[in-house]
């Protein structure tokens, strides 16, 4: 069992920012302005680069659980989830920070990706797929468990789940959950 020396104080998941319609507008774009339904929506890079902010300049007065991240890690696109949305969300921060962005995990690794995480002591972000954000969550030691939703709210892109490590000499955290408040209509509830 990995002591609490050892992992991190603070672990934060976000879901990746908005997506295109089906079919329809909003259209995805790369990063070079070109349609891409595997990428990111306009306000979906709107909000990968606030974030970009929020995390460069953590805590703040509305955010006291969010730090600063000292790793990354994004799912990436594989040719079964084709989806570059996490990696598109990730990126501005990680070139804010001068971070890498680990994606050698992918969906379906999260027992794998979670051993690492709790490997090492360094604050970590974890952009992640929806569909399995609470299974992976459910992987790490959460004392109030029953306060993990069973599924990321499908229509919120705006949320940061927290894991804060509690104190003792065994390795447990609290999850929090908290509004990112970023772009103009993010809602203050959780």
């Amino acid at each position: 069992m990995t002591s609490p020396d050892e992992s991190p104080e603070i672990i934060m998941f976000v879901r990746h920012g908005e997506k295109p319609g089906d079919g329809g507008p909003p259209h995805g774009v790369n990063t070079l302005g070109e349609v891409d339904e595997h990428s990111l929506s306009v306000r979906g890079w709107t909000r990968a680069g606030a974030l970009a902010g929020l995390f460069a300049h953590a805590p703040s007065r509305a955010h006291p659980h969010v730090t600063t991240p000292e790793r990354i890690f994004a799912t990436r696109p594989t040719s079964e989830v084709k989806s570059k949305r996490e990696m598109d969300t990730a990126s501005p921060t990680a070139r804010r920070l001068s971070l890498h962005v680990d994606d050698r995990h992918t969906r379906g690794e999260e027992a794998e990706l979670t051993q690492e995480v709790l490997g090492s002591h360094e604050a970590t972000l974890i952009v992640w797929h929806h569909g399995s954000m609470a299974k992976l969550v459910g992987h790490f030691p959460v004392v109030n468990g029953n306060d993990v939703p069973g599924e990321w709210p499908e229509e919120r892109f705006d949320l940061i789940w927290i894991l804060v490590r509690e104190p003792g000499p065994a390795l447990s955290y609290r999850f929090v959950v908290v509004p990112q408040m970023l772009l103009a209509d993010d809602s203050e509830v959780t």
